[in-house]
């Protein structure tokens, strides 16, 4: 991954208007310990789609119903549809960073548990499911300071809004 082409698709994204934020390794770098990532894994509110496609226009693509896949030069960059509630909701409540100067959104430490708690189970590589299982104890035990009663309640509501639709939610159970 090199960080110029990085910082070159950021700052279209910022000129532009993208409605995104950073998910994945450079996200958990900000909240947490930094580790190696392969590729820039970004959000990006589905209305805001087809500008960055032109953005990134000319980029070799392919994708998958799940993500747009980017290669530039030596850069992978995963585009990720905010098409689900929880995943706009990241989008839309992303804390502002920088890297080497460049203002840039990232998933807060709330969005960015629940994501990573969403898409491990769901991980068909073991090894993938595993550093996704690493990444969320990092992020507890490193922002165990930062992360309230609140924000747990959050994950925990959006989790079994996955598993139940709101009427099931809140049935009384005799378990």
């Amino acid at each position: 991954m090199e960080r110029e082409t990085v910082k070159d698709v950021l700052r279209r994204f910022n000129e532009n208007g993208v409605r995104y934020c950073l998910v994945g390794g450079l996200a958990l770098a900000h909240h947490s310990i930094p580790r190696l990532t392969q590729d820039v894994d970004v959000l990006v509110l589905p209305e805001d789609l087809p500008l960055v496609q032109k953005l990134l226009e000319g980029s070799a693509h392919r994708g998958t119903p799940v993500v747009m896949i980017y290669q530039i030069g030596d850069t992978r960059i995963d585009i990720i549809p905010a098409d689900l509630r929880a995943k706009r909701a990241a989008v839309l409540e992303a804390i502002d960073d920088t890297i080497e100067g460049l203002p840039v959104k990232v998933a807060n430490l709330r969005d960015l548990i629940l994501l990573k708690m969403w898409a491990a189970p769901e991980r068909p590589e073991r090894g993938k499911r595993l550093q996704d299982e690493t990444d969320i104890v990092q992020l507890l035990e490193f922002n165990a300071d930062k992360i309230s009663p609140v924000d747990i309640a959050y994950v925990c509501r959006s989790l079994l809004a996955l598993c139940y639709t709101p009427t099931d939610t809140n049935k009384p159970r005799s378990d």
